[in-house]
């Protein structure tokens, strides 16, 4: 069993290295084959440069600069699945609002399923922003409202179509590419998946607070809200024909 680790970085160099080793030390404690890959969209507070410097003691660690390129996670993640050589991959947020130690989950599951997903909004999962100090974002109404939507139109056995914190089998990627914007990339994978009858399976997590920096998909209520809210409606209507097809 070996993994490859996927972090689509953006100005996260406050934080970037501690999560690399927090990740690190869970596959050396369980003696797992791992890599881990920092795809960096042109950083402009030094991330991608911090890692290079990081890597040159650490073989496990490999890099990619998106440099002169729009700025896109798809095409991040697209570019880091190119390069890696292991049979699992994962990925997930580089802002430590998705914890690495439920990665000990995904090792655990990888044994018996295709792709475990980190489900918001299943049964025993938990947000931060539940306790009273810290506030919901704008978008999160936004994305709890389309997740119900998914669920009731597509596949109600899927409770969290936008999470982006998942484990799944690199031969998945043999002829198929990630399409999409922040969020409805998701929707088209899993859309994919369920066609392909892959074996798929939902875990509970609690999300964090981001460590530093800012969002890379964080929106206000103005011309780019209304546009991703315009693309989540488009794919999930191209989703549910599809799905009938």
């Amino acid at each position: 069993m070996s993994f490859s680790v996927i972090l689509p970085t953006l100005n996260e160099k406050g934080h970037i290295l501690k999560l690399i080793e927090e990740i690190s030390n869970i596959f050396e404690i369980n003696k797992i084959n791992y890599e881990i890959i920092v795809v960096d969209d042109n950083s402009d507070d030094g991330t991608y440069e911090v890692v290079e410097n990081f890597k040159k003691n650490n073989a496990n660690i490999k890099t990619i600069l998106r440099k002169n390129k729009k700025k896109s996670l798809p095409s991040s993640l697209n570019e880091g699945i190119s390069l890696s050589k292991y049979e699992n991959l994962i990925w997930m947020d580089a802002d430590f609002q998705h914890p690495p130690k439920y990665i000990k989950n995904f090792i655990e599951k990888s044994k018996n399923f295709d792709v475990i997903i980190s489900s918001r909004f299943l049964e025993g999962s938990d947000r931060y922003f539940n306790n009273d100090v810290l506030k919901k974002e704008i978008n999160e109404n936004q994305s709890y409202f389309f997740n119900k939507l998914c669920r009731i139109l597509l596949f109600r056995d899927i409770t969290d179509y936008t999470s982006g914190y998942i484990c799944i089998k690199k031969k998945f990627f043999n002829n198929y590419y990630l399409q999409g914007y922040y969020g409805d990339y998701f929707v088209n994978m899993i859309v994919e998946l369920k066609i392909k009858k892959a074996n798929i399976i939902e875990i509970p997590f609690k999300d964090a607070v981001r460590a530093s920096g800012t969002s890379k998909t964080l929106v206000t209520i103005n011309f780019k809200y209304i546009y991703t809210c315009f693309r989540y409606l488009m794919t999930l209507m191209k989703s549910f024909f599809i799905k009938f097809r």
